[in-house]
C-alpha cells in the first residue's frame, strides 16, 4: 500500500529531524564526555593519587578498597562499590569525602579541597569516564647494554637522532690541557692568564693598555671583591705602602674580609634564582629562606671548595646519617634550600592542581641545574628534542629523574646535638605530664565505652569477641566500624568526672600548658630530603604536558656524553635514594667538561664585565663561542688543581697584568681581546651600600631574618602581595624599624613581585629564573632616583652631618673630606673652586648630593 504524497513528505521530514536530533544528541554527549575526561585528568586523578592512594592504592587497600583503576573503583570494598557512574550520591568515594559525613577518614594534613570535591561530583554525574595513565604500558628508555658517547659509538641515541650531526659543539669536548703560549713581550705577563691574552693581542698587531694607577686599582679591587668603596684611610695606607707585596697584601685583606662573602653571595643567589617569597598569586613570604642566603655567605667567606659547595646544595641531606653535630653538618641540611628557592605555587592544592605544581617545580630544578652548573639551556627540551644542540627530550627527563624523590621537609630540625638534647629532655617531661592527664581521662573513657558496648546487639558483641587469629579482612573492617561507633569523645568523658577528677585534670592540664609555653622550640629549616629510597617513575611528557606521560626514563645525564642510566650512589642517610648524590658525583667527574668551565667563566665575567664565553648560561650552539678557548680550559684545569678554590681563582685573575690594565682608546675587536679595562657601573646593591657607607649609616649585620625596608604607599597599593595580610604574616608588607634598615642590601627582604624601587631602577634581576648576567641600562628614572628618592635625601643629610663632625666648619676642609669619602681622591683645582662656590650658594647637603650623583661614584674604571 502506497502512502499519500503529503504523508510521505511529512514522514521523511520527521525522519530527517529525528536523525539530526540524534546527531546533535550524540555530539552533545561526546562534548560532555570529553569535558568529564578533562575534569578527571586535571582534578580528580591528581586528588586520588594525593589523598586516596596511600590507603587505597597499589600498595595498601584499607577496607579491601582500591582507587587506582576504574575496575577497582567499580568493584569497591567492604562497604560496596566506591563509584556508581552517573550517580554521585551513591558513590562512596565522594560521599565519604564530604565534610558532613561522620565516617570521613581522609588524611587531615591534606584532605581534598572543596573545589576538588565539586569537580569529582561533576565527573561522576557525567558518567565517570576514567582516563587510564599511559605509563602502565610504557617502556623504560634505557639501553640494554652499555653504550659509549656520541663521538665513539654509532649506537649512541644522539648519533641516531641527529644523523651524526651537531657533535662539534665545543663545550662538550673534553677539557684540554694547553701549554702557556710564548709571547714576544716576555716582561708583560705576570701569570699564565697574561700569556694567553697577550698572544692573541700580539697576533692582531695591537698592544695591551698601560697599567692603571694605584688608586684606580685599589678602588677596582674593593668594588670587585667586597662591593664597597675603600675608606680614605684604607686608600691612604695602600698608596703609602711602597713594598713589592702591597698589591698582593691588599688582595689578601679583601678576600679575608666578611664583606667578600656578602658581595659574592649576591652573585651566586642571582644564578640560583633566590628569593624570600614563593611567587605566583600572593607571592607569600618564606620565613626561613634566609638560612640558605646565610649559608652561601658563610661558605664563600670560608672558601669552601666549589665541588663541596655544589654537592651540599644538590644532596647535602644525603651526606648525614643523623642529626647535625656541628655547623658544618648543619650547613649540609641548610644547603638543600637550593632545591626550594625557586618559584612555588603554594595555593595549587586548593584548586586540585598538585600535579601541575609538581611538574613546574621539577621543570625549575632541571632548567636551573642545567643553566647554573652545566651552562646548558634545557628549557625547550621539556616539550621536544633540542632544535640546535645535541640534546634530546629524553635527556631533560633523565635529569629530572634525579630529583623525582625530593620533598620539602621543614619538620627536620636544624638543632645541634646539645640543643637537641635539651629539646628531647623537655619533650620527655611534657610527655610524662601528658600521661598523667591520660591516666585521669582513660578510666572515664573506658566507663563510657563499656556502657555503650553493653548496649550493643548480641551479634555485634560476638563480633567484637572474635579472636584476632580468626580475623578476615571483612571481619576486621566490621570490627573497626563498631569500635568507632562506641568510641566516646573527650568532652563526654570530662562530663562524667567526679569533683576530685576535675580538680586533678585541671591542675595537670595547667602544668602541661606551662611546660609547653617554656619549652625550647626546635630550629626550623627550609630543607629538602627524599621521600624514600624508591622515587616515583619519571616519564617523558608529551609536548611537556604533565597529563600526558609517555615512556619511562631512568636517571641520566646528557646522552651525548653518556646514554647509560646513572646508578644511585651509596649515601649516609637512610630512606634516601642516593640519586642526587650520583648527579653531584657526575658534575665533578673528570669526564664532565662543563662544570669547571662554567664557574671559571662566571668569575671572569664578574671581574671583566664580559665572560670568555659571553653567554654564561648557554654553552650551546645558540650561545657564544669562547673568545679564548685555550685560556678557558687552562683556567679550568688550574681551578681543579687548586682544589676548586674560588678565592685562589679570584687571586689568579686580579693579580694578572690583564686585570691591572687601565682604560685605552683603541677599538676592541669583535671577539674581545681584553687588552683594556672597560668601565662598569656597580650593581644596584653595591650602589645602595656605597651610599650608606659614605654617609656613615651602613650598619654591620650577622645575617638572620631579612630586613623589611619602608616602601612608598603608591608602590604597596599596586601589589597583591602587600595588600592582603594574613595571620601568619606571609602576605602583606611589614617594615622593620627605620634604624635597622641600613644593612647591606643582601639582607633586605627579596620578594619576587615587589622590589625596593631604588634597587629596581638599577636593574635588579627577575628572580624567577637563573640570572647569568645583569642588564646595565641607562634610563631617566635612575637619575631621578639618585636626585629625589627618600633614601637619597636621607643619605645626603647624613653625609653632610658626617662632614661637619670630621672636617669641622671650614669649607675647604669639608670639600676635601667630601671628595675623599665619596671618590677616594682629592679635588682638582677647578673642581675645588666650583664646589666651594656651590657650597656657598646651596649648602653642604646639596654639595653631598651632587657628588653622590657623579658617574665617578657609580662607575669603576
Amino acid at each position: 500500500m502506497r502512502l499519500p504524497r503529503q504523508l510521505l513528505i511529512a514522514a521523511l521530514a520527521l525522519a530527517a529531524l529525528t536523525a539530526g536530533s540524534r546527531q546533535a544528541w550524540r555530539s552533545y554527549q561526546r562534548s560532555v564526555r570529553q569535558q568529564a575526561q578533562a575534569e578527571f585528568t586535571q582534578h580528580v586523578s591528581p586528588m586520588l593519587r594525593q589523598a586516596c592512594w596511600r590507603c587505597h592504592g597499589p600498595e595498601n587497600q584499607k577496607g579491601l578498597l582500591r582507587l587506582d583503576t576504574l575496575a577497582a573503583a567499580l568493584k569497591g570494598g567492604i562497604s560496596g562499590p566506591a563509584l556508581v557512574p552517573g550517580e554521585p550520591e551513591k558513590s562512596t568515594m565522594l560521599t565519604r569525602a564530604l565534610h558532613n559525613d561522620p565516617l570521613r577518614e581522609f588524611p587531615p594534613k591534606d584532605p581534598p579541597s572543596d573545589a576538588e570535591l565539586v569537580a569529582m561530583r561533576r565527573w561522576i554525574a557525567a558518567g565517570a569516564p576514567w582516563v587510564e595513565r599511559k605509563e602502565k604500558l610504557a617502556k623504560v628508555l634505557a639501553p640494554q647494554e652499555k653504550i659509549g658517547n656520541a663521538w665513539s659509538d654509532p649506537r649512541n641515541p644522539i648519533v641516531k637522532m641527529f644523523g651524526g650531526k651537531r657533535l662539534d659543539l665545543w663545550s662538550l669536548k673534553p677539557l684540554a690541557n694547553p701549554s702557556v703560549p710564548a709571547v714576544k713581550d716576555a716582561h708583560w705577563p705576570r701569570n699564565g692568564i697574561d700569556a694567553f691574552i697577550l698572544a692573541k693581542v700580539e697576533a692582531t698587531g695591537a698592544q695591551p693598555a698601560p697599567e692603571a694607577t694605584r688608586r684606580t686599582l685599589a678602588r677596582r679591587l674593593y668594588f670587585d671583591l667586597t662591593g664597597l668603596p675603600p675608606s680614605p684611610e684604607a686608600m691612604a695606607t695602600y698608596l703609602a705602602d711602597s713594598s713589592p707585596d702591597a698589591y698582593h697584601d691588599l688582595v689578601t685583606r679583601l678576600l679575608d674580609s666578611p664583606s667578600y662573602g656578602e658581595h659574592w653571595a649576591r652573585q651566586w643567589l642571582d644564578v640560583v634564582r633566590y628569593s624570600d617569597s614563593n611567587g605566583f598569586d600572593y607571592d607569600e613570604f618564606r620565613p626561613n629562606a634566609w638560612r640558605f642566603r646565610d649559608y652561601v655567605i658563610r661558605s664563600l667567606n670560608a672558601d669552601k671548595p666549589y665541588d663541596r659547595f655544589v654537592r651540599e646544595q644538590l644532596a647535602g641531606d644525603e651526606m648525614l646519617a643523623g642529626p647535625p653535630r656541628d655547623i658544618a653538618e648543619q650547613d649540609c641540611l641548610t644547603a638543600t634550600g637550593f632545591l626550594r628557592v625557586g618559584p612555588y605555587d603554594n595555593s595549587a592544592s586548593k584548586f586540585g592542581e598538585r600535579d601541575r605544581c609538581r611538574a613546574q617545580v621539577m621543570a625549575d630544578l632541571v632548567e636551573t641545574t642545567g643553566s647554573a652548573f652545566m651552562g646548558m639551556n634545557l628549557s625547550c627540551c621539556k616539550c621536544h628534542d633540542h632544535k640546535i644542540d645535541p640534546i634530546s627530550q629524553a635527556d631533560y627527563y633523565r635529569l629530572r629523574a634525579f630529583f623525582e624523590g625530593t620533598k620539602a621537609n621543614d619538620d627536620l630540625a636544624l638543632d645541634l646535638a646539645p640543643q637537641h638534647a635539651i629539646i628531647l629532655r623537655e619533650t620527655l617531661a611534657i610527655e610524662k605530664a601528658q600521661q598523667a592527664i591520660a591516666d585521669i581521662e582513660n578510666p572515664a573513657l573506658e566507663r563510657i565505652r563499656d556502657a555503650r558496648r553493653a548496649a550493643l546487639p548480641e551479634d555485634k558483641k560476638k563480633l567484637l569477641d572474635t579472636p584476632e587469629t580468626a580475623y578476615t579482612a571483612f571481619i576486621r573492617e566490621q570490627i573497626r566500624i563498631i569500635k568507632k561507633s562506641i568510641k566516646p569523645t573527650l568532652e563526654e568523658a570530662i562530663a562524667t568526672f567526679t569533683s576530685e577528677e576535675k580538680d586533678a585534670h585541671t591542675r595537670a592540664t595547667a602544668e602541661v600548658q606551662k611546660m609547653q609555653a617554656r619549652r625550647t622550640p626546635p630550629t626550623p629549616g627550609f630543607l629538602v630530603t627524599d621521600a624514600g629510597t624508591t622515587p616515583l617513575a619519571t616519564h617523558i611528557l608529551y609536548q611537556g604536558d604533565f597529563t600526558q606521560p609517555r615512556e619511562e626514563v631512568a636517571p641520566g645525564i646528557l646522552s651525548a656524553l653518556d646514554p647509560n642510566p646513572i646508578p644511585p650512589a651509596r649515601v649516609a642517610r637512610e630512606n634516601s635514594s642516593g640519586r642526587r648524590t650520583a648527579l653531584a658525583d657526575w658534575l665533578f667527574a673528570k669526564e664532565n667538561p662543563l662544570t669547571a668551565r662554567v664557574i671559571v667563566n662566571r668569575l671572569w665575567q664578574s671581574h671583566f664585565g664580559t665572560g670568555l664565553v659571553a653567554t654564561p648560561n648557554d654553552f650551546g650552539f645558540a650561545g657564544s663561542k669562547p673568545s679564548h678557548p685555550e685560556l678557558l680550559d687552562w683556567l679550568a684545569q688550574q681551578f681543579i688543581v687548586d682544589g676548586w678554590s674560588l678565592k685562589k681563582l679570584h687571586r689568579l685573575i686580579v693579580e694578572s697584568a690583564t686585570y691591572r690594565q687601565g682604560l685605552a682608546t683603541a677599538a676592541i675587536a669583535d671577539a674581545p681581546l681584553f687588552n683594556q679595562y672597560a668601565p662598569r657601573r656597580i650593581s644596584a646593591e653595591s650602589l645602595r651600600d656605597s651610599l650608606l657607607r659614605v654617609a656613615g649609616r651602613l650598619t654591620p649585620s650577622q645575617g638572620g631574618p631579612p630586613v623589611w625596608p619602608e616602601l612608598p604607599e603608591e608602590v604597596l597599593s599596586t601589589s597583591p602581595s602587600a595588600l592582603f595580610e594574613n595571620d601568619e604574616k606571609t602576605r602583606g608588607w611589614y617594615p622593620s624599624p627605620h634604624e635597622k634598615t641600613f644593612v647591606r642590601s643582601i639582607y633586605l627582604v627579596q620578594k619576587r613581585s615587589l622590589h625596593d624601587p631604588m634597587l629596581d631602577a638599577f636593574d635588579l634581576p627577575d628572580s624567577n629564573l637563573s640570572c647569568a648576567c645583569r642588564n646595565t641600562s641607562t634610563v631617566a628614572p635612575q637619575a631621578l632616583t639618585l636626585l629625589n628618592s627618600p633614601l637619597m635625601r636621607e643619605v645626603a643629610e647624613s653625609f653632610a652631618s658626617r662632614l661637619q663632625r670630621e672636617a669641622g666648619s671650614e669649607p675647604e676642609a669639608q670639600v676635601s673630606r667630601c671628595f675623599a669619602l665619596a671618590l677616594q681622591r682629592q679635588p682638582e683645582s677647578d673642581e675645588r673652586t666650583a664646589c666651594l662656590a656651590y657650597l656657598h650658594n646651596h649648602g653642604l647637603t646639596e654639595l653631598c648630593r651632587s657628588l653622590l650623583n657623579l658617574n665617578e661614584f657609580a662607575y669603576v674604571d
